[in-house]
């Protein structure tokens, strides 16, 4: 029996499947760095298959593309950085790979002109959200979460916890702007975005992450103050965002979390890495000889110790990243990779800003949520945060602009 070769077909389920597995982003932040690096790698690997089965242009609808230069770029700095510096540690994989992102994001970018890609992606957000509050109820629970993983993994700021927390950091103020300001929603709809975007902030104050605390908060201000005068009452608005600062307040004074030392550990990295800058100010030093670089140079002597106003000396001689974003930019990609970059942020914020409607209100509260993150938290180049970042470029550049309701 013959079997039928229908490329149509095998085009639009090869579409599916990438919406679908992209979709699942969120969930495979909380499962691990193999669920959601294989979810990246599939996407891009079967949009390739699709053009090359279809014979069609995969950049027809990129060309002209605000965020396709900046981010190519980008990556050209890194891969310029690299061949300056030679691969570090983690050898010179490491940084080409980077380029799987970016075909993540055209392939979602470019779907979106035949599927509804944001409303996939939106519903991955709330999965992701929902499978990390029953995962770390289980931990709690039975002191193992589903996959069997224990629950020191989810109390801490490292492993699921710290990818929960830069998740949720962005879900939270998402889901309350979106549902706050969007008039069109029905009260199910809007009910079933309040639901979610609470289970975010609980989810969120669980992991005690300061950082990702401190930009939702951000986020949710900022998406306030540029919706407040069209949208909603400003008693209404207002009183939202008191009710959430007076939480985080109450919950960082229970908690004891208001303990600068931390901050003041920060303070020498980013010493180490303006030293680093300097001496390779033009392509830096490389992101997979990050480590080596920053141990060599705080072992040098050439970098003072940094003492605090409690009189305590911060010295630490190994760091894996350098816990801002502005330094950790321009130490490993030099004036050239933070310039490509900045593009790339500001194309994305002049497109987070436009044709505000439905799913794309929530999407203001990024810039703010991402630059407040940055300030002290998150490596920007570590694997699951760029899965992070770019699944959020995709939920902004997307074709789909209006947004979904439930009858």
């Amino acid at each position: 029996m013959a079997v039928s070769f229908d490329k149509p077909v095998i085009a639009e389920r090869l579409d599916r499947f990438c919406v679908i597995t992209g979709s699942l982003v969120p969930v495979g932040l909380v499962i691990g760095n193999v669920s959601f690096e294989t979810m990246i790698g599939l996407v891009g690997g079967g949009w390739v298959i699709r053009s090359l089965l279809m014979r069609e242009n995969p950049l027809r609808y990129h060309t002209k593309h605000s965020l396709l230069f900046p981010w190519f770029a980008l990556l050209m700095s890194i891969a310029l950085s690299l061949f300056v510096n030679g691969p570090g540690s983690k050898g010179w994989a490491h940084d080409l790979v980077f380029i799987r992102y970016l075909l993540f994001f055209l392939a979602l970018s470019d779907i979106s002109h035949r599927r509804p890609v944001a409303k996939f992606m939106v519903m991955g957000l709330a999965a992701g959200v929902g499978w990390a509050v029953i995962n770390t109820l289980c931990a709690y629970l039975a002191g193992y979460d589903l996959l069997g993983k224990p629950l020191i993994r989810y109390t801490g700021k490292l492993k699921e916890a710290s990818r929960i927390s830069g998740m949720t950091a962005y879900a939270v103020p998402f889901f309350l702007t979106w549902g706050i300001f969007d008039k069109k929603l029905s009260a199910k709809m809007r009910g079933l975005i309040f639901f979610i975007g609470f289970l975010a902030v609980a989810q969120l104050l669980q992991t005690h992450v300061r950082t990702a605390i401190l930009s939702s908060v951000a986020g949710l201000l900022y998406a306030v103050i540029c919706f407040i005068r069209r949208r909603v009452s400003t008693r209404m608005a207002v009183g939202s965002v008191l009710i959430l600062v007076l939480v985080v307040v109450l919950f960082f004074s229970f908690f004891r979390m208001w303990n600068l030392a931390t901050f003041y550990d920060r303070i020498y990295y980013w010493k180490v890495t303006w030293a680093l800058w300097q001496e390779h100010p033009v392509v830096g030093v490389g992101i997979s000889s990050f480590q080596d670089a920053y141990k060599a140079m705080a072992a040098s002597g050439k970098v003072g110790e940094f003492v605090s106003p409690n009189g305590v000396t911060y010295h630490l001689s190994e760091q894996t990243h350098a816990h801002n974003i502005f330094f950790m930019l321009i130490s490993c990609t030099g004036i050239l990779g933070f310039s490509a970059f900045c593009w790339l942020f500001v194309n994305c914020v002049r497109m987070a800003h436009t044709q505000l409607e439905g799913i794309r209100m929530g999407l203001v509260s990024f810039p703010a949520v991402f630059l407040i993150i940055g300030m002290t938290g998150f490596n920007i180049f570590h694997s699951w945060y760029q899965a992070l970042f770019s699944f959020l470029f995709v939920l902004i550049a997307c074709k789909e602009t209006e947004g979904f309701d439930v009858r």
